[in-house]
């Protein structure tokens, strides 16, 4: 599959894996939208891609919220009319002792984990469907 031409929503855009696979889609001729809480670090990475040659737009976005999902979605088919992959990066796992009990860890995990791919693909999903394309990724690997 050609990547090259096609508009990608990656969530986690802000570090580690998220980033790496924002550059490595970028550098294959996809225009990236990088989707993340830490704003400052989206800018740095898409000034970075764009002084590649690269095109990649920052959208602050927070993955627990379905409406600011929507925005960065709404954003990224504004300013490039599709959305074609979505890669459903974001994620984390606190580290701590099981009978630690950190109760709101858990949960934060469950939110970011679970109901952040399901915000972030219902987000997209509908677009998808009425442009008859798309594809989601949810094992943080682009495709060879």
């Amino acid at each position: 599959m050609s990547i090259r031409g096609k508009v990608a929503l990656v969530t986690g855009a802000s570090s580690w894996i998220g980033a790496a696979t924002a550059r490595k889609l970028a550098t294959e001729g996809a225009i990236v939208g990088l989707a993340a809480r830490r704003k400052d670090r989206l800018d740095t990475l898409a000034a970075e891609i764009t002084g590649a040659g690269g095109k990649a737009v920052a959208l602050s976005t927070d993955v627990t919220d379905l409406t600011s999902c929507k925005a960065a979605a709404d954003a990224l088919i504004a300013q490039f009319g599709r959305i074609d992959v979505l890669v459903n990066n974001a994620g984390l796992m606190p580290l701590s002792n099981i009978d630690s009990l950190k109760v709101d860890e858990w949960q934060r995990m469950v939110d970011v984990n679970v109901s952040g791919v399901l915000n972030a693909t219902a987000a997209v999903l509908p677009r998808m469907i009425a442009q008859h394309s798309g594809q989601i990724w949810r094992d943080r690997r682009t495709p060879d």
